[in-house]
């Protein structure tokens, strides 16, 4: 099976998902990754703000910000480049995502992150990524040399081994609403 075949099996499996299902794992992701000694410890941390029909994230945002946390997204670039900022602003982005306006953002360097929530289409026990296939993350994930990478996924977007190429990392865990990976 192709990395594309794979992204559209894990799409259409997270897809299916009642938005009832979908709102209580994501619930139960949230308190999984509250509980990691990565994310306790984190004091600047890059997410992203999920797509409909990806593990909402926003209950982990505020909990993260009540803790004092920094937290930080993406920037999509053109050439598959991606920035880091704080925002002060947000603006949709060229996939419809809302991201930070970067006039109105402070840029955060790749080194002062310490702890990367990665989105995921799928992933496998071995803890292996396959992403929306822009690249992005696995251009920038190098820089981020002291940072934890985790992802938060649905259970739903498992399989059995992800099709890998030389530059694609493994991460440090995968959160679903059943089990740390």
């Amino acid at each position: 099976m192709t990395k594309k075949e794979q992204r559209a099996l894990a799409l259409a499996a997270r897809r299916a998902m009642s938005d009832e299902a979908r709102k209580a794992a994501s619930a139960r992701i949230r308190e999984r990754l509250l509980a990691l000694p990565q994310v306790q410890a984190a004091r600047t941390v890059l997410s992203y703000m999920a797509l409909p029909d990806e593990a909402d994230l926003t209950a982990l945002h505020d909990a993260l910000r009540a803790r004092g946390v920094r937290l930080c997204f993406p920037v999509s670039l053109p050439g598959g480049v991606m920035e880091v900022y704080e925002p002060g602003g947000w603006v949709t982005g060229p996939y419809g995502i809302r991201e930070p306006d970067r006039e109105a953002s402070r840029p955060v360097p790749p080194e002062e992150l310490d702890l990367v929530l990665a989105p995921c289409v799928a992933f496998d026990e071995e803890r292996n990524r396959l992403g929306h296939g822009a690249g992005y993350y696995d251009r920038y994930l190098p820089a981020c040399a002291k940072a934890a990478v985790i992802a938060a996924a649905f259970e739903c977007q498992k399989l059995p081994a992800v099709v890998t190429d030389a530059h694609d990392r493994t991460l440090d865990a995968v959160v679903t609403e059943k089990a740390v990976y």
